[in-house]
């Protein structure tokens, strides 16, 4: 009982931070200093290789922007989100968006784009929120999550999935934002956290019925296990 309260808990402080962050962006913004949230984005970039997405979870203005849009879509239009197109998924499709956004991003600290950069990525991260899953926009087509999801995938402080306690039941699955939980079918079903994908909502911890989603920084024993038996 006691976990489950310190769970809601942390829930409620991230969105806390998160209001508290989105009003600091709208004050740089309309103040003309736009370039200082490029500068805060930038230094937890530099800490995403230990503390892997932060930036993403707790700091994000657009991510703040969706949590409505997504409860919206929910409790109103009662429909089934559907997955984005394979073409959406292709790495090519990645790499051209993101070399859009380097281009956009330079122009705009040099001052040739007045516009801030979240400013444009907001319509288009809402309408792909309204029709699509939120995996789509947080995995895919997010530019800054391409940028936070290369050092992410070797962050030493990650979410594991101990199987000795896992039911496999899907709950953390269903809930993740950015589809980071994968499957595993062999030699029995299971699941794994993608460190380069995960947002560190702890929405899938919270969801959990046998508290097996553990916040570590060192690798599990099965692992360690397995590759022992590998070698």
């Amino acid at each position: 009982m006691k976990r489950m309260k310190r769970k809601h808990l942390l829930q409620h402080w991230r969105l806390v931070v998160q209001i508290l962050a989105f009003l600091l962006f709208v004050y740089l913004l309309i103040s003309g200093k736009n370039k200082l949230w490029m500068l805060i984005m930038m230094a937890f970039l530099l800490i995403t290789p230990f503390w892997g997405r932060l930036y993403c979870g707790w700091l994000c203005p657009l991510n703040t922007l969706l949590r409505p849009v997504n409860w919206l879509v929910s409790k109103k239009a009662r429909r089934l989100a559907k997955d984005i197109p394979l073409i959406g998924k292709s790495p090519w499709l990645r790499a051209v968006i993101f070399i859009l956004f380097l281009l956009v991003f330079l122009m705009t600290l040099r001052g040739i784009i007045k516009i801030n950069l979240i400013v444009l990525l907001a319509p288009f991260a809402i309408l792909t929120t309204i029709f699509f899953t939120g995996a789509a926009w947080h995995r895919y087509l997010c530019p800054f999550g391409v940028l936070f999801s290369l050092p992410a995938g070797v962050s030493r402080w990650r979410f594991h999935i101990n199987p000795d306690r896992c039911l496999a039941c899907g709950r953390c699955r269903r809930v993740c934002p950015a589809g980071a939980i994968a499957v595993n079918e062999a030699p029995e079903k299971s699941y794994r956290i993608l460190p380069r994908y995960c947002l560190f909502c702890f929405a899938c911890q919270e969801v959990c019925p046998r508290s097996s989603i553990e916040l570590t920084a060192a690798r599990p024993a099965s692992s360690r296990e397995k590759m022992t038996r590998n070698l």
